[in-house]
């Protein structure tokens, strides 16, 4: 038999108040912080002394009485949609915006994710002051001697910030090729969502 524990409620949950209660007990006991006890009177719209071992007048919480309280997480639609998933930003090229039809490009979707992707393997991890944890660590191999340790370690790098970022559910492979002076890093990844994605990128040699 389903009862009001049961109904959902877009936001918020019912609980129960127990005798002896308070609000500061409630707020404490459900949300983790007493001091929140003054969302539960507008919520449920109470007045003083607001909670009650018995009947105390209209709008008075009483023991035995279910109450709301805000859901510790707001209900989430489940979207599989890329396009919406992976959002959109303006398009970059070697640093710079670009510009279509008068207007600054936009990339969403896939594309936009191969973006942020790209750019976190091109950034020097501890470029960003308020994201120190944020890039990789292949620009430590700029001017280092090509060869097959290079190669090695700028895949590893480059696996590990695409690893990193948390759209990212499984590193299929990570490569690297010397040419010349140049070390071509390649990363194919399975996002959470749809097809896989191939972030390419390159390093400097000596």
């Amino acid at each position: 038999m389903s009862t009001q524990f049961d109904r959902e409620l877009y936001g918020y949950r019912y609980v129960e108040v127990r005798r002896g209660d308070s609000l500061q007990k409630i707020a404490a006991r459900e949300l983790g912080d007493a001091g929140r006890w003054y969302e539960l009177i507008a919520i449920n719209d109470l007045l003083p002394p607001f909670v009650s071992d018995t009947a105390a007048g209209p709008r008075v919480a009483v023991a035995g009485q279910a109450i709301m309280v805000p859901a510790p997480t707001r209900p989430e639609v489940v979207n599989t949609n890329p396009d919406q998933v992976f959002e959109a930003d303006m398009a970059l090229n070697r640093g710079r915006l670009e510009v279509e039809d008068g207007d600054f490009k936009v990339v969403t979707g896939r594309s936009n994710l191969r973006q942020a992707l790209k750019h976190r393997v091109d950034t020097a991890r501890g470029e960003l002051l308020y994201h120190q944890d944020y890039g990789s660590l292949v620009k430590r191999m700029l001017g280092a001697v090509n060869g097959p340790t290079k190669a090695l370690l700028c895949a590893q790098y480059a696996r590990a910030a695409v690893a990193a970022d948390p759209r990212i559910a499984r590193i299929r492979s990570a490569v690297a090729d010397t040419v010349g002076d140049t070390t071509r890093i390649t990363v194919v990844a399975e996002p959470i969502s749809g097809n896989a994605v191939e972030v390419s990128t390159t390093a400097q040699g000596s």
